[in-house]
């Protein structure tokens, strides 16, 4: 299993810096999300093609892209379509081998019931399905990202996108933390679609007692892994026996702390984990 970096905490920070911290501190990879490449390509000189010079530059492998849109909504679908077989394309010229799907926003953040989500799930799964063959065409491996506050949040959602797109066409990228903020046991979920794993987001949370209602501000809540409650020695365990996984990804949406110590904190402890089993 390789180490790589997501960019979120470094966000505000310039890309250079955000490589070299990386590069120094070890790992192995970066991750980027398209919508910040398609900000950096109208707003710099980076493109696709000129970010992985750079990142190879610094002996850095691009983990993957993160990638979301509207799939639910029908009238979108075309557009996504075009969208996904230009991403393809681009993804496989630059030899970015695995594509993060994000979910759209909504759900039952916006006030829809479990059924209501679940219908615009079918709508979903229809035009991601289309999707995913444009990337698995190409030799990307998309996997599919649970996301607090959107379409793919509670256990039915995941587990009905899961089980109606083919495991050959879409993989699973559990992320820790938006796990345990939709009420689930992230060690249990990644046990139960282990065989379904290649890509990992490793994210911690401090403690929280979830009351009525949504967890508000619920970033805010990410810290430095082994600070929170987040299970990472049997998570590390499970990861490591199946001997499919790729890529784990450290990744924080907020941080106290300087963001190249607060990756360094990170780093240390899961280098700790993965040699201690």
């Amino acid at each position: 299993m390789k180490l790589s970096l997501e960019r979120l905490v470094f966000i505000r920070r310039p890309v250079v810096e955000f490589l070299e911290c990386a590069k120094d501190l070890g790992f192995e990879g970066v991750e980027f999300a398209e919508f910040e490449l398609q900000r950096l390509a109208r707003e710099s000189s980076y493109e696709h093609s000129s970010l992985i010079h750079e990142i190879k530059n610094y002996g850095l492998t691009l983990s993957g892209i993160y990638w979301s849109a509207d799939f639910h909504k029908e009238e979108e679908r075309d557009n996504i379509l075009y969208q996904a077989a230009k991403l393809a394309e681009t993804y496989r010229r630059i030899g970015c081998e695995n594509v993060v799907i994000g979910p759209p926003r909504g759900g039952l953040s916006a006030g829809l019931s479990q059924d209501q989500v679940l219908q615009l799930l079918g709508q979903l799964v229809k035009t991601l399905t289309e999707a995913l063959k444009v990337f698995v065409d190409n030799g990307i491996t998309p996997s599919l990202h649970n996301h607090y506050d959107t379409l793919i949040e509670t256990q039915a959602e995941l587990e009905y996108v899961l089980s109606h797109i083919e495991p050959e066409l879409l993989k699973l990228c559990p992320d820790t933390a938006h796990l345990a903020l939709a009420g689930m046991d992230p060690a249990k979920v990644i046990e139960r679609h282990l065989d379904r794993i290649r890509y990992v987001h490793l994210k911690d949370l401090k403690p929280f007692t979830k009351s009525v209602g949504r967890v508000e501000r619920w970033y805010e809540l990410t810290t430095e892994l082994g600070s929170g409650i987040i299970d990472f020695p049997g998570i590390v365990s499970l990861l490591k026996s199946s001997g499919l996984v790729e890529w784990l990804v450290v990744e924080q949406d907020f941080s106290v702390k300087d963001p190249l110590d607060s990756a360094r904190e990170s780093r240390d402890y899961i280098n700790s984990l993965i040699k201690g089993i």
